[in-house]
């Protein structure tokens, strides 16, 4: 009997510790992909930049909802209509 309550006290113990570090890295685990995923945004409206034709668009993905502006001179990536990330582009030049 005495061996059963050693060994479920060291199990609870374990549980205790390790649960806690694993729901940590689980919410870490989250927003890093949340913040992957807004990178990408911005990532693809800087590839489909055009400053003659500047636009809003939606993007979702998942969980993660954004939409980013278009300036003359920078892109701005909103989530929940909090500023996530920008770009400011101070000069691009494509030769096709």
């Amino acid at each position: 009997m005495l061996e059963s309550l050693v060994s479920l006290s060291i199990l609870a113990l374990f549980i205790g510790v390790v649960f806690p570090f694993a729901m940590e890295l689980m919410v870490i685990r989250e927003q890093t992909k949340t913040n992957v995923e807004l990178n990408r945004f911005l990532y693809e409206t800087a590839l489909f930049y055009d400053q003659g034709d500047l636009k809003s668009r939606q993007f979702v993905s998942g969980d993660v909802k954004a939409h980013s502006i278009e300036i003359a001179s920078s892109i701005r990536i909103y989530a929940e209509e909090d500023l996530v990330s920008s770009v400011e582009l101070i000069t691009a030049e494509w030769n096709p």
